[in-house]
């Protein structure tokens, strides 16, 4: 028995230590770009893969050619893009793909961007 109470003592620590610590509600940075920016991208990269039939080199290219405010706009615009043209962009449209990634960026935001 006197083994035990040290192990549940500990585990109460780590519980609560865990429980101090606030998580942050945004899933991943934006920069100046907005939730609703992110959907109209997605948009926009699905439709070059569904209406004008680019590659995924091609969409990296224009993706390149853009400028950004920030760093992390690139590096979430690039995911976009992975995604979009990906195994997942098999099963979407132009609006489903917007939909999806706006949703993402909403999900678990204190304050939605509408």
């Amino acid at each position: 028995m006197r083994n035990k109470v040290p192990l549940l003592l500990s585990s109460f620590f780590l519980v609560g230590l865990f429980l101090a610590h606030p998580v942050s509600a945004a899933p991943y940075p934006l920069g100046t770009m907005t939730c609703n920016d992110i959907g109209a991208f997605a948009s926009e990269a699905m439709r070059w893969r569904k209406e004008e039939m680019i590659t995924y080199e091609d969409a990296m290219t224009r993706l390149d050619q853009r400028t950004f405010a920030d760093p992390v706009e690139k590096k979430n615009l690039s995911i976009v893009v992975d995604y979009v043209f990906g195994n997942y962009g098999r099963n979407w449209n132009v609006e489903s793909a917007g939909n999806v990634f706006r949703s993402d960026c909403e999900k678990g935001r204190d304050d939605p961007v509408e």
